[in-house]
Formats: structure tokens, sequence, C-alpha cells
């Protein structure tokens, strides 16, 4: 995989050798390492993914609507399929195209948040989502645009699409979240760097707010810092509060 993905650089760049690249990663560095990272980061996601997350986050909007504007955070949203689920969702739960919530969606990734900014895809990424939610929330190119569709402008006015890497030492960005999701990202890290990232994302939680996590993601080594309250969900720890 690694061959695979790189060897597009080099030969991007006229080089001969990895030993090549890797020379002048270090030796120029500069837009290339973001390159280098955009090139091997693995980017697997799809509207309504995991579907029991979006049925529980509407279940808590809905609880929560009188309590004045809420914050909600993707913060590995690849290409965007889950921010603007996320978006969906509180249109649903409030009935409106301009629920009170802002949707922060980070990746390292810039060209994958490129691609969530444009929030244009091909029609078959929308195939399996009900025919109502399809109806509201995408409209379908014709002409030269025939085979893709288009997120609804209102649910690109409720994401701001940042940078940031999660092994960064602290994270700049505006809380408390109602809803954190960090899915299937943490399974690339070892136990400590997942300590680690949990320790900089749970301050970032309302007190009431819950991080959304992968199927195949357990944090059973990190119970003094978050505590599960539902399927392949956790709250803030009592000791970590």
């Amino acid at each position: 995989m690694v061959y695979g993905r790189l060897s597009r650089r080099l030969r991007a760049l006229g080089l001969r050798s990895f030993k090549d690249y890797l020379d002048q990663l270090e030796r120029d560095g500069g837009d290339e390492w973001q390159a280098f990272t955009n090139a091997l980061t693995t980017n697997l996601t799809s509207f309504y993914r995991e579907p029991h997350h979006f049925e529980r986050l509407h279940e808590e909007l809905q609880r929560r609507a009188h309590d004045g504007p809420l914050k909600l955070w993707s913060c590995a949203s690849s290409t965007g399929e889950e921010p603007y689920s996320m978006a969906i969702t509180a249109c649903e739960a409030y009935g409106t195209l301009t629920p009170p919530v802002r949707i922060l969606a980070t990746d390292v990734d810039t060209q994958v948040l490129a691609t969530g900014e444009r929030g244009v895809y091909p029609v078959e990424r929308i195939a399996s989502l009900d025919a109502g939610l399809k109806k509201r929330y995408f409209q379908r190119g014709t002409g030269p645009h025939e085979g893709f569709c288009r997120v609804h402008p209102a649910l690109r006015q409720l994401i701001d699409f940042r940078p940031l890497n999660l092994l960064s030492s602290r994270y700049e960005v505006a809380g408390p979240f109602t809803a954190v999701f960090c899915r299937n990202v943490m399974i690339y890290f070892d136990k400590p760097t997942q300590r680690a990232i949990l320790t900089r994302l749970v301050p970032h939680l309302a007190d009431d707010g819950m991080l959304y996590t992968g199927h195949s993601e357990n944090y059973l080594h990190a119970a003094d810092i978050i505590q599960p309250c539902g399927r392949t969900l956790y709250r803030r720890a009592t000791k970590a509060a």
C-alpha cells in the first residue's frame, strides 16, 4: 500500500528512488510534507455509516431542542459524508434547514477536506439513502454534471471544514461539543496514543456530551477518561470531569 501510494509522488516529482524522495522531504519539506500525508491517509466513509449513531444523535438533539445553539465535531471527517450526515440529522431533528447547530469537520488530509467543502458526489454515493432524504438534501446534476449530486447549500452553511491532526499536542477548537464523532480512526493507533488523543479530546466535550466511536474500537484501557453509555458511545468519566 505504501509503495503504491508513494510511487505516484515519485512519478509526479520525476524521482527515481524512495531514498531520493525521502532525502528531498528532509531537505526541502514545504508543501510536499502535506502531499506525503495526503498520499498515505486512508479514507473510507459513507453517508449514514453506522446508522444507529445518527438515530441517537437525532434523539439527543431533540432532547436539547431548547438548549440554544449546539456544537458538533466530526474529527476525522474524510470527504465529508459524516459531517453532512450530521447536518441532515440536525435538520430532521429540528424540522428546518437552519437548525441551531454548528458542525466542525476536521481531517489531516487537505485533499479530502476540499472534497467535503465542494459537497459534490457521484450519485451512487447516496443510492442507499431514503428517497425523502435524497429529495430534501441533494440536488442532482444535469448535462455535463449528470451522474453527480450536490448537497443542499443549507447543509454547507452549517459546517466549517478545517485541517487538524489528532496527533497534535493540542486542538485549537472552540467547544464544548454536544457530540464528537471520532470513528474508525483510533484503530490505527496503539493504546498509549489512543489515551493521549482521548486526553485531548475529552476536555472539549460538553458535560453531558457524547463521544461516538467506531464499531471495532473500545476503550476499556481508558476507563478513567471515558465511560461507555451505549453502543459504541462514551461519556466523560466521573473522575475526568
